[in-house]
């Protein structure tokens, strides 16, 4: 196991650069990372992929994780979604996240 530090940027919903610096295994999901980092109130279901509440975008970066199909019907129902939305709480945190470039996608 490896502690090395990777780190990606994410923009908050008002556009703002913001950076997360995090270590394989420190974080269950992404939506954890980033509420640790961010300091927002989301992830309502607690991570079940139920609520759409921790809904981002990928905007540079591949995620090898497919999605289940609760992911999939909780983007289906979500009107800003993106081609490459996906819910933060269904995304590992690993060395595939680094260099990556997340939006976080507010409700429309």
């Amino acid at each position: 196991m490896t502690n090395s530090c990777y780190s990606l940027i994410y923009f908050n919903e008002f556009g703002e650069e913001c950076h997360a610096d995090f270590k394989v295994n420190e974080y269950h999901n992404l939506m954890e990372l980033l509420f640790d980092k961010y300091v927002e109130n989301w992830g309502e279901c607690k991570g079940r992929a139920w609520c759409g509440t921790c809904h981002v975008e990928l905007v540079k970066g591949s995620i090898t994780e497919n999605m289940d199909k609760d992911e999939l019907l909780r983007l289906s129902k979500i009107g800003n979604r993106t081609e490459n939305s996906r819910l933060a709480c269904q995304i590992p945190v690993n060395a595939e996240l680094n260099g990556s470039i997340i939006r976080i996608l507010k409700d429309d």
